[in-house]
């Protein structure tokens, strides 16, 4: 079966299934002691959900069944070999090839001349509150797996976040700086000529692939 079947909470299951065989709930607290929910939405029944497919697919399988005292019976589920092919090749392509994701903040941006100058300063300020608590918790909990001894490798995602979150908050603040001074015309300037403007060439073809330059010439021609 393709790996791309996988989907992000089957390919955490799948994961966490390498180190040894656990039953769904065991995945669901190890996945938010490892910081996980911040990347993969995790759920226990969603993860239950997770895990039967996996099965139908056969990338799991039943190792056992058992009770803990009063509590129901637990299903522990182990990795099968075409589970572990298809992990290697889903986390290969994630890794290599860069996928447009559609960020919602970019398409907030490239829009948001649409809005007044003074209106955009302050939403950006306010997003800027908010990233920074964001950093501060995940610099916390970054800090809580040194103390704890925890390894390295089962965190990477969270410093990768932190990188994300710092230059992000370093962009919104240079771009709040420049609309505060004025160094960047806005549609809402008194001396902006929006005809002018518009009978400019778009700069939006430079982020054209080659492909779609083509077709936009064809088209034009």
């Amino acid at each position: 079966m393709a790996s791309t079947a996988l989907t992000p909470l089957g390919l955490s299951a799948l994961a966490l299934l390498t180190e040894a065989p656990m039953h769904p709930y065991e995945m669901y607290q190890l996945l938010i002691r490892r910081f996980k929910s911040e990347i993969v939405k995790v759920r226990p029944g969603s993860l239950y959900h997770a895990v039967d497919r996996l099965a139908r697919d056969g990338f799991v399988t039943v190792a056992g069944t058992g009770r803990d005292g009063s509590r129901p019976e637990r299903t522990t589920y182990e990795i099968t070999a075409a589970g572990r092919s298809a992990l290697e090749n889903r986390v290969s392509e994630l890794l290599q090839t860069p996928a447009n994701e559609y960020p919602e903040f970019e398409l907030a941006i490239s829009e948001a001349h649409n809005l007044p100058r003074a209106t955009v300063i302050q939403l950006l300020t306010l997003r800027l509150t908010e990233l920074r608590g964001q950093l501060s918790v995940v610099r916390d909990i970054i800090s809580q797996k040194k103390e704890e001894g925890a390894l390295r490798l089962f965190w990477l995602h969270g410093s990768h976040r932190e990188a994300l979150l710092i230059t992000e908050i370093a962009w919104i603040e240079q771009l709040v700086a420049d609309l505060t001074a004025h160094r960047l015309e806005w549609m809402d300037d008194v001396d902006f000529n929006r005809a002018e403007q518009a009978a400019a060439p778009a700069h939006a073809d430079y982020f054209l692939t080659a492909d779609e330059t083509e077709l936009t010439a064809a088209s034009a021609g």
